[in-house]
């Protein structure tokens, strides 16, 4: 009989939510079970996350279509990376956190380019494996910019009001529009830390314990 296949989690919302502060706290619960687990986020490290940082910096300038497109890109590299890819974690039995999957591709890019399109360009990856849950942090757009605004030095090109409050609509649009094909909780991300990890924790511990 093969190991136990790890679980695979991903963490959404607009920048500013507080994804990567749970990401840290859910790892710590989960690793006080004795399950190994490790965190990644998207776009990757690999090289075409790498690429596309430079366009969300404003380093390197392109439209929308083409960052559709390497976002796929590097989901499917992400996924299939035969180092430290999330497939081959998942089959190793590692839980997997990512920041960031499929939902914020829908989101930020359907602003401005076909859904329809952006579904059909993550057709492959959504065959090679889904996410045993999403987790939507949701917070208000206002709240969200004081954050970004507060803890960065520079911002990326999507971080305004405006596309924030736009990207936040359409994902709540999309969770409506996806519940009964994907797992997704929603969480208020309005709350202290420890209130949003304890939530957090209460709704997904039966994957661990």
């Amino acid at each position: 009989m093969g190991s136990k296949k790890g679980c695979f989690i991903v963490f959404e919302g607009i920048d500013g939510s507080g994804k990567s502060t749970q990401i840290s706290l859910l790892q710590e619960h989960i690793q006080e079970h004795s399950i190994n687990c490790m965190t990644t986020m998207e776009p990757s490290n690999g090289p075409i996350g790498t690429l596309l940082r430079q366009f969300l910096s404003g380093r390197i300038k392109g439209e929308e279509t083409t960052l559709t497109a390497l976002f796929a890109a590097d989901r499917l590299d992400h996924l299939n990376n035969p180092v430290n890819g999330i497939c081959k974690l998942l089959d190793d039995g590692i839980a997997v956190l990512s920041d960031r999957y499929v939902f914020s591709n829908y989101a930020y890019q359907s602003v401005s380019v076909p859904l329809e399109w952006i579904m059909k360009c993550n057709e492959m990856a959504n065959e090679i494996v889904r996410p045993d849950c999403h987790i939507f942090i949701d917070v208000s757009p206002e709240t969200a910019m004081e954050r970004v605004t507060r803890g960065r030095h520079q911002t990326d090109i999507y971080e305004t009001k405006e596309r924030l409050t736009d990207v936040r609509d359409r994902y709540l649009d999309l969770i409506h529009r996806m519940e009964d094909v994907e797992n997704i909780i929603i969480v208020d991300g309005n709350r202290s830390p420890q209130e949003i990890s304890d939530d957090i924790w209460a709704k997904v511990c039966h994957y661990f314990v």
